[in-house]
């Protein structure tokens, strides 16, 4: 257990080295495009690497300390009040102490899908979210089978990754949504200068830098693609460990399945959610090969090892639960 927390410590430090690096290589490319295209000559190639060095500094600092602010404003979270569910609070309340960890803040999403996540930097700043739906629809043991999992990922320091993954990943879809749309529609006319793009390793740079730019999406992807899926299946036997009832959070996964849909949700914080958060009418072509999440299928199947068959619900039961 404690290796994996180091783990993931050393994997928070590398993403957001490389992190730095990337963007401080695509200022790089976007100025060198720019001394191209308008023939200026002027250095914008390095000024622009040193202010997206400064830019990408200054977001992966504040992603540390403020990105839990901001994962929260973004999915519309709100506080839940102990007035309000007591029920919730004593479950979460007693999960943590079981865990061994301060008991984290509860935030709801008011909305009918079933879906929750966690998020902050360590465990003594952390945050659980559930939707208003996930409340209820499950009962006491499934809901305790879902918080563990979520107290799990926060004793692991999961959460301080994928909340930085989240606040990362989003800065650079927009930077290069932003960038890539004004290459494409802006008015501006390249110099006649011969001397402002001659020679054909100026032309391959150029085609370099435009391929980075234009890839930056998906490499930003692969960013986020280091929440590895064994994440989840490690949370769920942790969990499970914690509540001492793998059934509770393999039948609650069942009923998750049936609507999950969170429509605040992102491209950015998909990958924090318990399970995939745009619902199963929003696939698209070879999303298996993109999806952040494994199979719930397999991750209910495991559960169900390690519960013995006991207390586990059949699909029947669940859809009659859900449909009272």
């Amino acid at each position: 257990m404690y290796e994996y927390i180091s783990s993931n410590r050393r994997k928070t430090i590398f993403i957001i080295i490389f992190f730095i690096l990337f963007i401080s290589l695509l200022g790089f490319a976007i100025g060198y495009y720019i001394d191209y295209r308008y023939g200026i000559n002027g250095g914008f190639s390095v000024l622009l690497m040193i202010v997206a060095l400064i830019f990408a500094l200054i977001t992966s600092f504040g992603s540390y300390y403020y990105s839990d602010k901001i994962v929260i404003a973004i999915t519309n979270a709100r506080p839940l009040t102990h007035e309000e569910n007591p029920r919730i609070f004593y479950i979460v309340e007693g999960l943590s102490i079981a865990a061994g960890i301060p008991m984290p803040k509860v935030y709801v999403i008011d909305e009918l899908g079933m879906n929750a996540f966690a998020t902050g930097r360590n465990p003594k700043n952390s945050i659980i979210v559930l939707t208003k739906g996930l409340i209820q629809n499950l009962d006491d043991e499934e809901l305790k089978g879902v918080i563990a999992h979520e107290i799990s990922h926060i004793k692991n320091y999961d959460i301080l990754l994928g909340t930085i993954i989240a606040i990362l990943v989003g800065m650079v879809v927009i930077l290069s949504n932003i960038i890539f749309r004004s290459f494409l529609f802006g008015g501006g006319r390249r110099s006649s200068n011969k001397n402002s793009g001659g020679g054909i390793f100026n032309i391959i740079f150029l085609l370099l830098g435009l391929f980075l730019i234009i890839l930056s999406p998906i490499i930003a992807m692969i960013m986020r693609f280091a929440i590895s899926r064994q994440r989840e299946y490690l949370a769920d036997s942790n969990g499970a460990l914690i509540t001492r009832y793998p059934a509770g959070l393999a039948n609650a996964l069942r009923k998750i399945s049936a609507y999950s849909q969170v429509k605040t949700a992102n491209n950015a914080t998909e990958h924090m959610f318990i399970a995939n958060p745009f619902g199963k009418g929003n696939k698209m072509a070879f999303s298996s090969l993109f999806n952040t999440h494994p199979p719930i299928e397999e991750r209910i199947k495991r559960l169900e090892k390690m519960s013995l068959g006991i207390g586990v619900k059949s699909t029947e039961q669940i859809m009659q639960e859900i449909n009272k």
